[in-house]
Formats: C-alpha cells, sequence, structure tokens
C-alpha cells in the first residue's frame, strides 16, 4: 500500500515539473489538488493523539474528585459488608482520676491534654461535685450516736496526803447534733450523754496497834449535755473540739468499807452532793469515712463534787472535783 501510494505521489511530481513551463496558470491548481491525499493521511496519526489526550484528561479528572474535601472526609467504603464501615460503641469499665485545673497559666504551659468535665443536673453514683473536685470537704448538719471509755479522777485538797485521790473507769454513750455555722470550718456539736464513774481508793490504818485497811468507793451516774464548738480546716477530716459541759448527778453512792464494817452513804438523799457540775471539754477527733469516726476528750471539772460531809464519817470527801480522759468512737447518721 506505501509503495503504490509513493509512487502515485513520484508520478504527480514528475508531471507537474513537465507542466510548469506550458501552463502557468496550472501552478497555483496543482498545489491545491496536491494535499487532499496530505489531509487523507493526516487524521490517521491524529486519532490516537486525540484519544490519549483524552484519557489523561480523565485521570486528572478523577483524581481532582478523589482528593475534594467532601470525598476526602465522606464516610469510609465498607470492606467487608456494610456494618465494617461503621464506628463500634465499646463500652469500658476504666475510671478516670481527673486533676483539676485552676488558672489559665497550668493549660498553657503544661504539656499534657487536658480532659473535658461535663457537668450533669442529676448526681450520679460516679458523679463528683465541686467541693470533692477541689479537694474541699464541707460541713454538713449530722447526727448519730458516740461512746466513750476512759479513766476518772476525782481530787482535792483537804490538809490529808493521800485520802482525797480517788480514780477508776468511766463511760459514757449517748446522743450528739453537728450544726455548721459555715461551709467548711466551724459547728456547733451538742447532744446528750448519759455517764457512769466508779472510782475508788485504798488506805491502810493502824489504830491502837491494829492495822487494817479502809476502801473508800464512788458511784456515780449523771446526764451531760456537751456544748462544744467545733473547729476544722476547709481540706481536713480532723477536728478540734472545746467548751462547756454541764452535768446533772442522777445517782451518787459512797461506801466506806474496813475490815470492821461497810458503811454506806447515799449523798444525793443527804444533800451532800452538788445538783450540777460544770466541766471544760477540750478533744480532737477525725471523721474516717462517712459513717464513722474517733474522737478523744479531756473534762476538767470546775466545780467541788461534794459539800458538807461529815469529817468524823471521813475525811476525804469534801472540796473534791473531776478530771477524765477518755477515747471513743463516733457513728453518723448522714
Amino acid at each position: 500500500m506505501n509503495l503504490k501510494c509513493t509512487g502515485f505521489l513520484t508520478a504527480i511530481a514528475v508531471s507537474a515539473v513537465m507542466a510548469q513551463n506550458e501552463t502557468p496558470a496550472a501552478e497555483v491548481a496543482a498545489p491545491a489538488a496536491t494535499p487532499a491525499p496530505v489531509e487523507q493521511a493526516a487524521p490517521a496519526p491524529a486519532a490516537p493523539i486525540a484519544e490519549q489526550a483524552t484519557h489523561t484528561e480523565d485521570k486528572f479528572s478523577q483524581v481532582e474528585k478523589e482528593l475534594a474535601p467532601e470525598n476526602l472526609f465522606s464516610e469510609p467504603t465498607a470492606v467487608r459488608g456494610e456494618d465494617a464501615a461503621k464506628p463500634v460503641v465499646k463500652e469500658t469499665t476504666k475510671k478516670f482520676v481527673y486533676r483539676p485545673v485552676y488558672s489559665p497559666s497550668e493549660v498553657e504551659t503544661s504539656g499534657a491534654p487536658v480532659k473535658t468535665i461535663y457537668v450533669t443536673e442529676k448526681p450520679s453514683p460516679e458523679t463528683i461535685d465541686t467541693d470533692e473536685l477541689r479537694g474541699l470537704i464541707p460541713l454538713k448538719f449530722t447526727f448519730g450516736l458516740q461512746g466513750f471509755i476512759g479513766n476518772e479522777f476525782l481530787s482535792g485538797d483537804n490538809g490529808r496526803y493521800e485520802y482525797d485521790s480517788y480514780s477508776g473507769l468511766t463511760w459514757n454513750v449517748g446522743a450528739f447534733a453537728l450544726i455548721p455555722l459555715d461551709e467548711y470550718n466551724m459547728a456547733i456539736k451538742t447532744g446528750v450523754m448519759f455517764e457512769h464513774d466508779k472510782v475508788s481508793n485504798s488506805f491502810g490504818y493502824n489504830v491502837d496497834g491494829k492495822y487494817g485497811e479502809y476502801r473508800a468507793t464512788f458511784n456515780q451516774y449523771r446526764i451531760s449535755i456537751p456544748l462544744l464548738l467545733s473547729l476544722k480546716g476547709a481540706k481536713s477530716n480532723l477536728h478540734f473540739d472545746v467548751g462547756l459541759q454541764p452535768s446533772f448527778a442522777v445517782s451518787d453512792n459512797f461506801k466506806l468499807k474496813s475490815s470492821e464494817r461497810t458503811s454506806k452513804f447515799d449523798m444525793m438523799d443527804k444533800d451532800y452532793r452538788s445538783a450540777i457540775d460544770w466541766s471544760i471539754v477540750v478533744g480532737f477527733g477525725i471523721r474516717a469515712n462517712r459513717y464513722i469516726g474517733f474522737d478523744a476528750r479531756f473534762c476538767w471539772g470546775l466545780n467541788n463534787q461534794y459539800d458538807d460531809f461529815p469529817s468524823s464519817v471521813w475525811g476525804g470527801v469534801n472540796n473534791l472535783s473531776s478530771k477524765a480522759v477518755s477515747v471513743g468512737a463516733t457513728f453518723y447518721a448522714l
């Protein structure tokens, strides 16, 4: 096919050269006839080029569409079914501890990530309030039961060396109430306590060459009403108590026992006992958790408990005042 075209074109070229001198007008017409085969031959190689250009444009268009924002952030195509492309919500029991940040400088300078704390209207077992987040321990109205046990001391100065000193066991139980005066630091602590003291001492004697022993015992029951001011730090469970405590005697019996005889005296009935005792109370305690606390107290008596007891019977009774040291537990209802 190529040889035929080449021969055909050669014949036309020779004829044109021979006819150049005879017919000048044909010079213009001849070139017009020659491009026809050229125009017919040219489109053959041009068609694949145009097709290639169109294909290249399609590739660029496809890449441009893939890089478009709406396609970059679209939902990923499922690889193994429709459910594989959807995010799976996993439940976890892992608990996070949030460290509160109080100043903007800590947020700006620290490189640690800051966790978002969500505020809810209704509390749940997993939520914490603002005071707990800040490490503050507020005072709240509460009430409960208390119990103490310790040592009681009766002592005075009657001009005799050992006759005016008695010691023994004391215990008291009762109810209390804590009434806050402010949000974190001060509260009134009061209540009603039932107390029992049993103190005694032994003394030797020598009368006309006879040796013997006297044992004097006081058995007391009373009702006390502590009126205390309780102080604590805003971030502490440790509290300090100070105040006054009036005590009302309910029963008081004195027993004097010797080798020969035993004498008993009802100190309330004989009016030897004061009706009200006043004491200064100082103590401290710690609230271990929501329901239990531990306390220690020291009570210093301000008045003499006995007056006008006949010294002929026993000289070591009048002008006695009490002191007590005790420890106990507190049970909170709220």
